[in-house]
């Protein structure tokens, strides 16, 4: 007969291996702090100092949720001169819902006058003459007549701001060093809810149909009637862009999506034209980014409750496509303009968590603070991110509640180091305006020296300065 086997033995081993776990369970947790003490080292704010990291909130919403467990308040921290001035680089452009708006550039022409005086003309008189005869008239003195030049001056790529605003359809264009708004245009086009400006005379129009039923999609060329018109009229055409999303690169003047939700992707100029098939596929519940020339990316509809991958697609159509990261809840995504960083949010542990993964390397810079990348945008060299960061998180599962409206933020601007996490203070904007900010759409200037941004409850248009 065997002898019986000491069960103690057992029971001391694994609760050893458990305390050896949570010893570096821990320890991991405690490094992870201690680095995002660095960062919050950096974070100043230059009205009240009191600016904090985000805050973890009980919700009192009602409707679906999940558990997410609080966070700490992150402490704050007194910075004042990182952002000087920022009341007079703060511009709210249009106080009207818009239904799209993009830095555009463009040659204009000045012309400038100046005054050129002619100069005095006297009547010839004889010479030596010292006396004459009382009905001799007197020499004549021609007045000065200033004469007028006329000079005409090209300032080449200046940097405007065009917008639609969507009660009427009219655009307005705002050149970006001053505040002043005008309108360009001599239609009205209501029931617009979504522009896509490719240039300074052309542009992308999506909206609803009549009956609430379908979407109309339309390519809307500008053009003046004469050489002294002052306002633009338009060409309408329309086009098959009917889909839920589109995605437009401008910097070609390019479309792509899935029409009718079939599974084929396709790229097209922005009028229609030149419509190529890249990719074919059986998921039809797929949102798209126009990186690049080269690169469409797709990423499955994000949700709390389901997993989402992203994908990213040859524009050539070689069938050269590759699976880059996935199997995440409430994933969605950010891919940089190189197409080389992916910005994302994800549920983890119960929390919604943003991190930064790079393509290259495989590795993955978790951000001491969570926004959803919808929030956010890449400036054009792919190495700052500047994102919409609500001062509280309430406990909802993202991005749901957000889309359902269950939920509204009151952010701040923060600019982001993709190569370490690490965070600045942009725009204090609770410091700056009475009502609290849901910010999205955020566009960068390719000079980057101003932002666009837009509140997701009023659809109201606002600009700030960066330097």
């Amino acid at each position: 007969m065997l002898p019986e086997k000491n069960p103690y033995k057992k029971i001391i081993i694994v609760a050893t291996i458990l305390v050896i776990l949570i010893g570096v369970y821990f320890g991991y947790r405690f490094y992870q702090a201690s680095k995002a003490a660095q960062i919050r080292a950096t974070i100043t704010n230059p009205k009240t100092g009191q600016t904090a990291f985000q805050i973890r909130t009980a919700s009192t919403t009602s409707g679906p949720q999940i558990a997410i467990n609080n966070r700490e308040e992150a402490p704050s921290v007194n910075t004042a001169s990182s952002v000087p001035n920022v009341t007079s680089r703060l511009v709210q452009l249009w106080d009207k819902p818009v239904s799209g708006f993009d830095f555009i550039y463009k040659d204009i022409e000045i012309t400038s006058t100046s005054t050129i005086p002619t100069p005095t003309v006297r009547a010839a008189s004889t010479t030596g003459t010292t006396t004459r005869n009382i009905d001799e008239k007197p020499a004549v003195v021609a007045k000065s007549v200033p004469t007028t030049v006329f000079k005409k001056t090209v300032l080449k790529n200046q940097e405007f701001t065009y917008f639609w605003d969507r009660k009427t359809g009219n655009i307005y264009e705002n050149l970006s060093s001053t505040s002043e708004r005008v309108r360009i245009s001599n239609y009205t086009l209501p029931r617009i809810e979504e522009v896509f400006f490719l240039d300074g005379t052309s542009l992308v129009a999506r909206g609803v149909s009549s009956n609430n039923e379908s979407i109309n999609a339309l390519y809307i060329n500008l053009y003046k009637e004469t050489a002294t018109s002052s306002l633009y009229s338009s060409k309408v055409l329309g086009i098959g862009a009917t889909s839920k999303q589109i995605s437009v690169l401008k910097e070609i003047k390019k479309l792509f999506y899935f029409p009718n939700n079939l599974g084929q992707g396709i790229t097209t100029n922005g009028d229609g034209s030149a419509l190529t098939s890249v990719i074919n596929t059986p998921l039809t519940e797929l949102i798209p980014q126009f990186v690049n020339k080269n690169l469409v990316t797709v990423t499955t509809r994000p949700s709390a409750y389901f997993p989402g991958y992203l994908f990213f697609i040859n524009t050539n159509g070689s069938g050269n496509n590759e699976y880059i990261l996935g199997d995440k809840y409430a994933f969605e995504t950010l891919v940089s303009p190189d197409g080389k960083k992916v910005l994302f949010s994800e549920i983890v542990n119960n929390q919604l968590e943003t991190s930064v993964y790079d393509v290259q390397t495989k590795t993955i810079i978790q951000l001491s603070q969570a926004t959803l990348p919808e929030k956010c945008a890449w400036d054009s060299t792919s190495t700052l991110i500047y994102c919409g960061i609500p001062q509280q998180l309430p406990q909802l599962p993202y991005p749901d509640a957000w889309y359902q409206n269950q939920t509204t933020f009151s952010d701040n601007i923060w600019s982001i180091n993709p190569s370490t996490g690490e965070f600045q203070v942009i725009i204090p904007l609770q410091d700056q305006v009475s009502v609290p900010i849901d910010v999205t759409n955020i566009k960068v200037a390719t000079t980057k020296k101003y932002l666009l941004f837009q509140d997701r409850y009023s659809l109201t248009l606002w600009k700030y300065q960066l330097f």
